[in-house]
């Protein structure tokens, strides 16, 4: 059975990808966790006036 040995040769092409797209990636993740926040704050502040 052989061990799987982890270098950085592996993982430069992921990171020149995740590099190149950061200014794609960043916004759109921003965006995504704030609608998740919204979506779970807005209900509470309604209610808190009902």
């Amino acid at each position: 059975m052989e061990t799987l040995v982890l270098q950085a040769d592996l993982f430069s092409g992921l990171i020149s990808v995740i590099q190149q797209n950061l200014g794609v990636l960043l916004p759109v993740g921003l965006t995504i966790m704030g609608i998740m926040i919204a979506v779970s704050l807005i209900p509470r502040i309604i209610y808190k006036f009902f």
